[in-house]
């Protein structure tokens, strides 16, 4: 065989193994952006978790101790942030 032969089944060689690192890489991709959506939905369940539960503990303090005039507009505010919070969070999921 001589060295143009040679050198072109050196070449064939190298772009196989390109083409499989490739495939491996776009695989690898696609499994990081399926990652990558599986955390955002949990990042999203969880801030909607830490919204309930901010709710249920101002609700909690609320029912435990006077407020002044203040505190009790604040609280509302608060609450009322909250139900727009959870009703956003519905319409959503409806989708």
């Amino acid at each position: 065989m001589d060295t143009a032969e040679q050198h072109i089944k050196n070449l064939q060689q190298k772009i196989q193994l390109l083409a499989k690192h490739q495939r491996q890489l776009q695989k690898e991709n696609q499994q990081l952006k399926e990652d990558i959506e599986i955390f955002k939905e949990q990042s999203r369940a969880f801030k909607q978790e830490l919204g309930v539960m901010e709710m249920q503990n101002a609700m909690l303090k609320a029912s435990q101790q006077h407020l002044t005039e203040k505190e009790k507009k604040e609280m509302e505010k608060k609450l009322q942030h909250f139900i727009g919070e959870i009703d956003r969070c519905i319409s959503m999921l409806s989708r």
